[in-house]
């Protein structure tokens, strides 16, 4: 009997670890203003109006050290939407989206102003150049 609940185990641990993939996340801030600080990672996928599932959006916090953040974790849902959220005062907030999944997924924000630049993983290379496109007709049919 002990030996079919060990059993059951190790296969139960066994599905869990198998449907779970591994996801880094490297980000950069333009300045220093942010080190020391905390950016809150949440899993953006629920609708606005969804309350009790946004509740459970929240990920982690990661600490900044030298304008830099660094996040490892795992999924078993792919790929899904995420939010980096920062602020120290009520003057410097900011906020980016992007898609999460397995893989190294970096993201360099160029100024406040803008959204950060992502990639590293195939959805985002290609969601960066969707905007990239996006952004230049934009511009020329406003010249």
């Amino acid at each position: 009997m002990i030996k079919h609940l060990f059993f059951f185990i190790f296969v139960s641990m066994l599905h869990l670890s198998y449907g779970q993939k591994r996801y880094t996340i490297r980000g950069e801030f333009p300045d220093h203003s942010l080190d020391n600080e905390y950016v809150l990672l949440y899993d953006f996928s629920s609708l606005q109006g969804e309350y009790e599932r946004s509740k459970q959006a929240f990920i982690d916090s990661i600490l900044v050290v030298d304008k830099v953040f660094h996040y490892e974790g795992t999924i078993n849902q792919e790929p899904f939407l995420a939010l980096v959220l920062c602020s120290k005062s009520r003057y410097l907030k900011y906020s980016t989206t992007f898609i999460v999944e397995p893989g190294n997924i970096q993201m360099r924000v160029v100024d406040w102003g803008s959204d950060g630049d992502v990639s590293g993983t195939s959805i985002n290379d290609d969601y960066n150049k969707y905007i990239i496109e996006r952004g230049k007709q934009l511009v020329r049919r406003v010249l």
